[in-house]
């Protein structure tokens, strides 16, 4: 007698369940169901988060290791200590606002840049070794730079922030104005529309994508230029309190800076996220 095949074993335990990848949802078990929802992804995450602190809070160490990994009671002692006597609000201030006006500076000019270069071609073909240059080199290079020009205050750091968030949008504006369709821009030229219409009218709705991701990448990148500056020279932000920290040996106070640099970068990507899905749609 032949022994049975593995399809004739199948179909005689009638109870075999299918692979979870071809399971529908009625077929989900009720752990699966609830993990597959958004409450249960939120919280598996917390939960996770949660064993990790309590795995950091009591871990068998020496004394001397534990001074150096600090604890999360410890850190959260230091950070509510620092919201009752305004101690990180004046360093955090310090940070968006600086923050802010190089960002605000880099996007007005790289825009505008962006387009006249995306509109004169051969102007563009003139600086693009120039730019391309300056593109490649590592903008935290210039931070020592604008201390000695600027001072230690905050001209220096908006001026690095200004001018990394100026090369990525730039490029993304040029990019975007390029993609424009130019059968119709030589259709309005035509009709006797002139360079400013066809700027207004077609040129800006058209590059407003491209111009939009990059100043979503900006973001990111300059909040990366202030900490760096902040931490190169300064006497106030974020970067500043986690290396005034770190040069007094405080493992605990750098700690808890950067668990609120890690509060606003989730934030920021949050927000980030929010406005493009809405920009998104409305450039469409």
């Amino acid at each position: 007698m032949a022994p049975p095949t593995a399809q004739s074993a199948v179909i005689g335990a009638g109870t075999a369940r299918p692979p979870v990848a071809m399971r529908g949802l009625g077929d989900q078990t009720p752990v699966e169901r609830f993990f597959s929802t958004t409450t249960g992804r939120i919280a598996s995450r917390i939960v996770l988060v949660a064993l990790l602190l309590l795995l950091w809070e009591y871990a068998p160490v020496a004394r001397a290791t534990r001074f150096w990994m600090s604890s999360p009671s410890a850190i959260l002692g230091t950070l509510w200590g620092w919201l009752f006597d305004g101690t990180i609000w004046a360093h955090l201030g310090s940070t968006l606002l600086v923050m802010s006006e190089g960002y605000v500076i880099g996007c007005v000019t790289g825009i505008g840049l962006g387009f006249l270069l995306g509109f004169f071609p051969r102007l563009s073909r003139v600086l693009a070794p120039v730019l391309a240059s300056f593109y490649a080199l590592p903008k935290i290079a210039l931070a020592p730079l604008f201390v000695i020009l600027l001072g230690v205050d905050n001209a220096s750091k908006v001026a690095l922030v200004a001018v990394t968030v100026f090369f990525l949008v730039l490029t993304s504006t040029i990019e975007g104005v390029r993609e424009v369709d130019r059968d119709m821009v030589s259709a309005l030229s035509l009709m006797g529309a002139t360079r400013m219409e066809i700027v207004r009218k077609v040129l800006i709705w058209a590059a407003l994508p491209w111009i939009f991701t990059g100043m979503r990448i900006a973001v990111r990148y300059a909040f990366t230029a202030t900490l760096l500056a902040e931490l190169i020279a300064a006497n106030r932000g974020l970067g500043f309190l986690i290396e005034l920290n770190s040069g007094n040996f405080n493992t605990t106070g750098a700690y808890a800076a950067i668990v609120v640099i890690i509060i606003c970068s989730v934030l920021l990507t949050e927000l980030l996220s929010r406005l493009e899905s809405r920009m998104s749609h409305w450039t469409r």
